[in-house]
């Protein structure tokens, strides 16, 4: 080889990405560029004259096959070989593209030239990228009932879970054309949704392989699909949920139903014990000893009219879409001095102390409002200390009124002030009778008024229950 031309072949010998040596028949090292030399991490002086299967023990068994080829006239073009190239190290295992040429000089083998490439980069990225791709199969597949890819028309790729949930196997489900999967009402759903790249959620009625209807959300994403537009659209069973929808509906309907018929039915035999304990009364004054007996049968008779009261009202609520109010022009100070009055007289030991400010007349439901103050002022009796006063502020501006009533009582716990206007709800701690509809009516009333209604509780200040009303409410229903 010409002298200017050696400079030439070293550089390509020493090309990047690619290490190259030469071996005799022995499968001795004779010559290695720097890729080589540094795939068994030991100095080039100390490589020479040694067999490749001694540098390179991880790959031995592999290695001596291939060379035993190559040393019989077979070209080895890129085998594969994976294995620890240097026990003693802590690398790890490497993964290596081989080619063993024969290497003849004067019509003799000489030895062997072997070129490789060092893939374990590339092969570690693939082995990351498989194991991220199961990952995330593994987490939809928890996070959803099941999932598959669609073009529109065809079922492109399907979850374990997706085929499980339709009644097939995996393979089954592949290849399928969409419009099978659903019942025929769905089918145009399905294919407007894909169409305008509706994400849902949505639901439609699949078809499973037994041809039961099974109701499924869907929550869908467009995605690449080896190169083309598809649809990736997550699947969650609705049955159960169905189920238990339509069970609470009819058990609420059936209990407003019968909320309904024992208002209605109780208020006749409790007009006739009303009148009866009043005729009573008329005969034995209070300080009686009839009239003693007949004071707390009165006392009961009420708070038993008061119960049906809410039923009645919570019944309207529900089936009618709220409390009915007629508005006209009032005067909230005269509600509240009416009863106030009334609380004054029936507890006496607990003061109420209102403070007004403002204007205070509005176009409102004067009765309904009487209602919604004394079921707030209810409330606060049964929660107040005793001996403590019940606070009650009324603030007019020129939007509206706000109206508090304030007690003393323990605060209350967040999480039980988040149920506080439900029905049926009367806290933990036992507070006197009730149905636990008050709350629940009186929201409804502010509601029917187009207000609110809001509580605050600390113990330094106690609970506050604030409704502000605008001075013009609906119309009439």
């Amino acid at each position: 080889m010409p002298e200017e031309a050696r400079p030439f072949l070293q550089a390509l010998l020493n090309a990047p990405g690619w290490a190259v040596g030469f071996l005799d028949r022995e499968l001795r090292l004779r010559w290695a560029n720097e890729a080589m030399v540094a795939l068994a991490g030991q100095p080039l002086s100390s490589q020479l004259g040694r067999p490749l299967t001694e540098l390179w023990p991880g790959l031995a068994s592999g290695l001596a096959a291939l060379c035993a080829r190559a040393l019989a006239g077979e070209p080895i073009m890129g085998a594969a070989l994976s294995g620890v190239l240097a026990l003693c190290t802590q690398e790890g295992e490497r993964h290596l593209r081989l080619s063993l040429l024969p290497a003849v000089s004067g019509g003799v083998l000489a030895g062997l030239t072997v070129m490789a490439q060092d893939e374990t980069e590339r092969v570690r990225a693939e082995e990351e990228a498989r194991e991220a791709e199961h990952r995330m199969r593994t987490l939809v597949d928890l996070s959803c009932d099941g999932y598959l890819i669609h073009d529109g028309a065809t079922v492109l790729e399907a979850s374990r879970g997706c085929a499980s949930l339709l009644g097939y196997l995996q393979e089954e489900v592949v290849g399928q054309p969409l419009a099978r999967l659903l019942t025929p009402d769905s089918r145009l759903s399905a294919q407007r949704a894909f169409q305008n790249q509706v994400e849902g959620p949505y639901e439609l009625i699949a078809l499973r392989s037994t041809q039961q209807r099974l109701p499924i959300q869907v929550l869908a994403r467009e995605v690449l699909f080896r190169g083309r537009r598809a649809c990736l659209a997550a699947l969650w069973d609705q049955t159960g949920k169905r189920a238990a929808e339509e069970a609470a509906a009819r058990a609420e309907y059936l209990r407003e139903q019968l909320l309904g018929v024992v208002g209605h039915d109780l208020r006749t035999p409790l007009n006739t014990l009303q009148l009866g304990i009043s005729a009573l009364q008329l005969e034995g004054p209070p300080d009686t000893p009839l009239g003693r007996k007949l004071t707390p049968m009165s006392n009961a008779a009420r708070r038993m009219e008061r119960m049906i009261h809410d039923l009645l009202d919570f019944t309207r609520a529900r089936l009618a879409g709220g409390i009915p109010v007629t508005p006209a022009p009032t005067s909230l100070e005269r509600v509240l001095e009416q009863v106030v009055e009334e609380y004054r007289l029936a507890y006496p030991e607990h003061p109420i102390v209102p403070l007004l400010e403002g204007e205070l007349k509005g176009h409102w439901d004067a009765a309904r409002l009487a209602q919604l103050l004394d079921n707030l002022l209810q409330n606060a009796l049964r929660h107040s200390l005793h001996g403590t006063s019940i606070g009650l502020s009324v603030k007019g501006d020129s939007d509206g009124v706000t109206l508090a009533v304030i007690n003393k009582g323990p605060p209350l716990p967040p999480e039980e002030r988040e149920a506080l206007f439900e029905p049926f709800r009367r806290g933990k701690r036992p507070a006197g009778e009730g149905l636990g509809l008050g709350l629940y009516i009186a929201r409804q009333i502010a509601q029917a008024h187009d207000g609110r209604i809001s509580v605050e509780s600390c113990a330094e200040r106690g609970t506050s229950f604030k409704v502000w009303l605008p001075r013009r409410g609906p119309a009439p229903r």
